[in-house]
């Protein structure tokens, strides 16, 4: 995963300002909740960072925790996002928008009522079929 320089900044941003706010360091969780971005996406972002050295996550047996190293080391990164992820993330949005169209027409043309239907009859048959099985003797004698 890549971090521009904007995002790592906006990053240390929120740790600075979840740290003054708490009084201690922040878990990823409260700088996504301040950020209004998922956790998962604010972890990949803090690792990234660890690696490069900004950040580091301090882990105790009950939580993890952010804390800010050296910012001048975000000079190293891009200052903008380059063509490959533009172009990874143009594809993704064509193959949402194809699987969003495929589900709108599976629903719309009753396929999907249909195949519901077909799977409760055939459970249906199985119980009936379960039902008249008559049961072992748990004896071994019939």
């Amino acid at each position: 995963m890549n971090v521009t320089q904007h995002e790592a900044q906006l990053l240390l941003a929120a740790i600075r300002v979840q740290a003054h706010l708490l009084e201690r360091s922040p878990t990823p969780a409260e700088v996504a909740e301040l950020l209004d971005m998922s956790e998962s996406s604010i972890r990949l972002q803090l690792v990234f960072l660890k690696d490069l050295g900004a950040v580091d996550l301090v882990e105790s047996a009950f939580a993890t925790h952010a804390e800010i190293r050296d910012a001048n080391l975000l000079a190293s990164l891009s200052e903008a996002e380059g063509p490959a992820l533009s172009e990874d993330l143009k594809d993704f949005d064509r193959r949402k928008q194809e699987e969003s169209e495929r589900m709108a027409q599976l629903f719309d043309s009753g396929e999907s009522e249909q195949q519901h239907q077909e799977k409760l009859g055939k459970m249906d048959a199985e119980l009936k079929e379960f039902r008249r099985q008559k049961p072992a003797n748990p004896f071994g004698e019939d």
